[in-house]
């Protein structure tokens, strides 16, 4: 879909804020901009530390111990380039940290890294498997930190700031003092700033924690994960998203819905974007809190209490009971509680504060159960599939809820579902399992090779998928939607994508424009919104390495994009000079196709023709709830129409095979 519109070149707020709500922010005050001789200094100061960190390049250092010295020249190079200077000592501040990376270019060029042995709030980098930019996150070490003894990690997540900006994420911690007696390291999260850990920003998440257990002795069952705000909001979705991950989650205020929460009548809204809201409103998984240990907090009279109100109506309606002592409510049969600050509005009280600390210090202790006894598991996408010891593989309907009751005793494991059609089972959790009823073996089941046994619907009952099947469900290799590739557009952009410009004659000017401008308005929303440069290549110049690594977005038409006449064929559409057939017939002149789709080449990655993210900047600047698909799988765009993106005749989902229903 084309995103066209203007593209804004300074963020909005100045000073280092409070975490902020995910409410839209205040009308920020003018800006001060630097002057012309400042400006200049800042860029030289950028080329010295670009051309000090190329000077690395042939000493073969590790990747991380580079990123760290390089995520202070991506902090300075996008603040400049991007003119997010907004306050007097926004110039000192720039400066000061590419001093700091010339620091740490020094004592590379030397074949030393002091800063990744010492304690204290230390800055960090990676580089993303998405686009290849390098993102900055931040460890808390404290002084007892013992690097030979594996330690708890602490995740927190942020609240939205409309100015933050990688410079602002680092000066915020950096040189912070530890306290000794903190239990284990603290992650905090940059999230590519403020998409309320959503897409690129839900990778982060797993790639920052990657980064930390690549150069910190992690114990991985004891991940706590915690937020506030827009970080609340986080840690709602990916507390319950991936329950199977976390000893213990804290979710304090944020919002758990789209409509309630951006005041909207789902009745309004166009039925695929209905489904769509499905994939991250966590009160649509609120049956997950039966699989993790989950605190909630709200300050009393702030507005966002609803978001923790919401879920505790949710777990009501699935036939939880609660019982409240005081400013505290605790639910039966699961290990959740909900603690209001009293008279207390968008902030923590120490109350509180001392009550989330010991819920999480017990957890941590304990440990994380991974052959929990009892489970109770909702999705509504392949994307977030896997409980303690079982995993949805394949589905009957995505965006319709699927669900399993599953208990362990005496050696049989008993699981009821539904909309399950793929379900794979631990194999040493049990000896048999009844499933649905029907009892079959597990232990020694599909000749006891792989670690889980995946059991298959038909339509005489379960049946245990042999070894060779398995393997193919496990790579995604029999044309169903998968926990890799199940679409819709947007998914593409969590993973590694690759743009692949047109290098041929098209079919239609009219097209092919429309489609430059969606690919260019995408490029410089990535920039802003998420932090990075999306990567972009010539369809004559796409590799097998390409194909392997990448989800490839196509922008153009068969005749002008090579490589989408490649695979046409393979493709769920038909497409001529004249035509385009998806589920009806439209006139090719006047209509452009959006749609994902598995590679003909290679079916464990993407393609996606003619479409960027689905949603618009104004969905950034406002409630991040906002932030979610405009499309499903396909679409149909009239060009021209009062939108400059042009008009949406239909979009939907394909089947579970890729095919229109």
């Amino acid at each position: 879909m084309n995103l066209r519109h203007s593209f804004l070149t300074s963020l909005i707020m100045i000073a280092l804020p409070t975490l902020l709500s995910a409410q839209p922010p205040p009308r920020p005050p003018v800006p001060v901009k630097p002057s012309l001789e400042e400006r200049s200094r800042v860029q030289v100061e950028i080329k010295r530390l670009r051309v000090a960190i190329d000077s690395l390049i042939d000493r073969r250092l590790p990747e991380d111990i580079l990123a760290d010295a390089e995520v202070y020249l991506k902090a300075a190079t996008f603040f400049d380039r991007l003119d997010e200077f907004s306050a007097k000592g926004d110039v000192a501040m720039v400066i000061d940290q590419v001093a700091t990376g010339l620091s740490r270019v020094q004592s590379l060029s030397a074949g030393q890294w002091p800063w990744t042995t010492v304690s204290g709030s230390v800055v960090r980098g990676y580089r993303s498997e998405v686009d290849k930019s390098v993102q900055p996150y931040v460890v808390e070490i404290p002084s007892g930190y013992d690097p030979n003894k594996s330690a708890r990690l602490d995740v927190v997540l942020h609240g939205r700031n409309a100015g933050l900006n990688e410079v602002r994420f680092i000066k915020l911690h950096e040189g912070k003092p530890v306290p000794g007696d903190r239990p284990g390291v603290t992650l905090h999260v940059f999230g590519r700033t403020n998409n309320a850990y959503r897409w690129a920003g839900e990778t982060d998440v797993f790639e920052a924690i990657k980064a930390v257990k690549r150069n910190y002795k992690i114990d991985d069952d004891r991940v706590v994960l915690r937020g506030f705000s827009m970080g609340g909001a986080g840690a709602w979705h990916i507390g319950l998203h991936y329950p199977a991950l976390w000893c213990s989650v804290e979710a304090g205020a944020g919002f758990t819905d789209t409509w309630k929460h951006a005041k909207l009548d789902p009745q309004t809204i166009f039925p695929w974007r209905v489904k769509a809201a499905r994939i991250y409103d966590s009160v649509d998984y609120a049956l997950n809190a039966y699989d993790v240990p989950i605190i909630a907090y709200g300050g009393e009279i702030d507005p966002q209490l609803r978001a923790s109100s919401n879920m505790i109506d949710a777990m009501k309606g699935l036939g939880v009971s609660f019982k409240t002592d005081g400013l505290v409510t605790t639910a039966d049969g699961l290990d959740f509680r909900r603690v209001i600050g009293k008279e207390m509005g968008h902030k923590v009280d120490p109350a509180s504060s001392g009550l989330m600390r010991a819920f999480h210090d017990d957890h941590a202790k304990a440990g994380l159960n991974r052959t929990t006894k009892t489970s109770r598991f909702v999705t509504y996408t392949l994307a977030y599939n896997t409980a303690a010891w079982f995993s949805i593989e394949r589905m009957v309907e995505h965006y319709e809820p699927a669900t399993v009751d599953a208990d362990l005793g005496n050696e049989v494991a008993t699981i009821g579902t539904k909309n399950v059609s793929v379900l794979a089972v631990d194999r040493q959790v049990a000896q048999n399992v009844i499933l649905d009823g029907q009892e079959l073996p597990l232990r020694l089941a599909a000749k006891g090779l792989l670690p889980k046994v995946y059991y298959r619907r038909t339509t005489t009952g379960w049946q245990v998928v042999e070894h060779e099947d398995s393997f193919a469900i496990f790579e995604g290799l029999d044309g169903f939607k998968n926990p890799a590739i199940h679409g819709p557009i947007d998914d593409a952009f969590r993973g590694p994508f690759l743009i692949v410009t047109p290098s041929g004659d098209p079919w239609n000017p009219e097209v092919d424009a429309w489609a430059r401008s969606t690919r260019e308005s995408f490029q410089v929303d990535w920039v802003k919104w998420l932090r990075g440069d999306a990567r972009v290549k010539r369809d004559i110049d796409i590799t097998e390495t390409d194909i392997a690594e990448n989800h490839l977005i196509l922008f153009g038409d068969p005749g002008s994009n090579l490589f989408l006449a490649k695979i046409l064929r393979g493709l769920p559409i038909g497409w001529t000079k004249k035509s385009i057939k998806l589920g009806a017939e439209y006139d090719a002149s006047k209509h452009v196709p959006a749609l994902i789709a598995p590679n003909p080449l290679n079916p464990r990655r993407y393609v996606v023709v003619n479409s960027g993210h689905t949603f618009k900047p104004s969905d950034f600047e406002g409630t991040n709830a906002m932030l979610f698909p405009r499309l499903g799988d396909w679409a149909v765009i009239q060009l021209g129409g009062p939108e400059p993106e042009g008009k949406i005749v239909t979009s939907g989902y394909y089947n579970e095979r890729w095919r229109l229903p």
